[in-house]
């Protein structure tokens, strides 16, 4: 008699494989099981597969699932890239062994497998490359991603501080770049307590492999694919261990894999350049970056601050060389999304606009229509400088000498350039009052520092005006 999850998959999908061992009790062995439609999209997309744990702790019996990935495959991002699933007997190298065993009998285009992309904490490797030798095992660039930001999670920081974190990895892991995967890594180390930070794996950011298989997708696409993987995690976890019983576990596995792609039609392939090909197929660490951005080297500045002198009037001149040296001071974080440029330095992320006649988000360049430090990133990782008619006429020098009204007025102009004949007594005036104002942010409950924050938040933006957040 076969057991309900084998009569649910069998009276549904009678072209479906399974392999299992039960004992005479009905209980689970080990068990690997492929829909027809995993078997179609498996023969399809064989290159690049992503390996999904899932574990029963009542059982203590592991779920393996395999999803198709890497450039070939399109949408959607669903449980439709499915190509694979199976529990093994145990998690020894014997049993993984005969997993994958299985698995290659039951599909022809194995020898296609190129990458396996694995959970960071996956250490059976060597099994993987005596079933697959063609394979290289990678760390999943969603895994790593996921990791961090749960770690990051942890630390019990102040709203506002986890949630720049945050923004600032997801702004890495959706455009991670070279640069901006160091300087993320530069983030951890300087904002998190060091004790905490060897079990946040920061060095995960520095695996050029992971990234390099991963940076082809888009901005958007980069979104779409961490919430996959993190939703299809979370349901495939919850239907495994719904139940103590393996086989009333597997029942509603089989349950939800069913529910998940009834009446969907399998991912199309995906147009890819011979770049992104070339991917898949280069081993280990040789693959090391694509679309690597500049750092903002001295020279660099120096010809963006030539060409910010020669365009702009003095005024102007001052308030953007002010940015320019913010840009050259801090990690700053460069992605796209669409038809815009997120920028991200060490604060909320700001928004900047493609084409020639760029725009920002900010309070600086929604005040003053200059280019601000996100504008000058956007320029310097384009390799480009500052050129006329990037900048708002009322602030281009002016040939015939005259010398028409700014659009912001004079005394707004020297509260931005924060200029003044006392600047170091203001400054210890600054010190003395930040130190107090911490002291009293840091020596209280968590309802009175929300209090706090907010009354302090309220009157700095009062103070200081519209055309730039305070950073607190």
């Amino acid at each position: 008699m076969n057991p309900e999850f084998l009569q649910k998959l069998l009276s549904e999908d009678t072209n479906s494989k399974v392999v299992c061992q039960l004992s005479k009790t009905l209980s689970i062995d080990y068990v690997n099981l492929q829909t027809t439609m995993m078997g179609e999209v498996f023969s399809k997309f064989p290159e690049v597969l992503l390996m999904i744990r899932s574990q029963n702790s009542k059982q203590r019996r592991a779920l393996y699932t395999f999803l198709a990935d890497g450039p070939r495959i399109g949408a959607p991002y669903e449980l439709t890239r499915m190509v694979h699933a199976a529990v093994p007997a145990n998690e020894t190298a014997v049993g993984l062994a005969h997993m994958f065993h299985v698995m290659k009998e039951l599909n022809a285009c194995w020898p296609s497998i190129q990458v396996l992309l694995v959970d960071p904490d996956f250490t059976e490797i060597n099994t993987v490359h005596e079933a697959f030798p063609s394979a290289q095992v990678v760390v999943s660039a969603s895994h790593s991603y996921t990791y961090i930001q749960q770690r990051i999670r942890e630390l019990s920081l102040p709203y506002k501080a986890e949630n720049i974190l945050l923004d600032a990895l997801k702004n890495t892991a959706c455009s991670a770049t070279d640069r901006n995967l160091k300087n993320m890594h530069k983030i951890l180390q300087q904002f998190v307590d060091p004790a905490l930070l060897t079990q946040m794996k920061p060095d995960w950011l520095l695996t050029g492999r992971t990234w390099a298989l991963h940076r082809w997708r888009s901005w958007n696409d980069c979104s779409q694919y961490f919430g996959m993987v993190e939703t299809l995690s979370r349901g495939l976890n919850g239907a495994f261990k719904i139940s103590p019983s393996l086989t009333n576990a597997m029942s509603a596995l089989i349950s939800f894999i069913l529910e998940q792609t009834a009446g969907k039609s399998q991912p199309e392939p995906r147009s890819c350049s011979p770049e992104e090909l070339e991917l898949i197929n280069i081993k280990g660490e040789t693959c090391e970056r694509v679309a690597v951005e500049p750092k903002m080297e001295p020279e660099a500045a120096a010809l963006m601050c030539e060409s910010l002198n020669k365009i702009c009037k003095p005024a102007a001149f001052g308030l953007c060389q002010n940015e320019l040296g913010v840009i050259q001071k801090s990690i700053e974080l460069v992605g796209t999304s669409g038809n815009k440029v997120s920028v991200q330095i060490l604060e909320n992320p700001s928004e900047v606009s493609s084409g020639n006649c760029k725009t920002c988000s900010c309070g600086f360049y929604q005040s003053t229509e200059l280019p601000c430090r996100h504008i000058l990133s956007v320029l310097n990782a384009s390799e480009q400088i500052l050129k006329p008619d990037m900048l708002h006429t009322l602030w281009r020098k002016q040939t015939n000498g005259l010398d028409p009204v700014l659009p912001v007025s004079t005394d707004t102009l020297e509260i931005m350039k924060t200029e003044g004949k006392k600047v170091s007594e203001k400054h210890l005036l600054v010190n003395s009052l930040t130190s107090q104002i911490s002291a009293l942010l840091a020596e209280c409950s968590d309802e009175m520092f929300q209090h706090r924050y907010s009354s302090l938040r309220e009157l700095a933006d009062a103070w200081i005006g519209p055309y730039e957040e305070v950073k607190l």
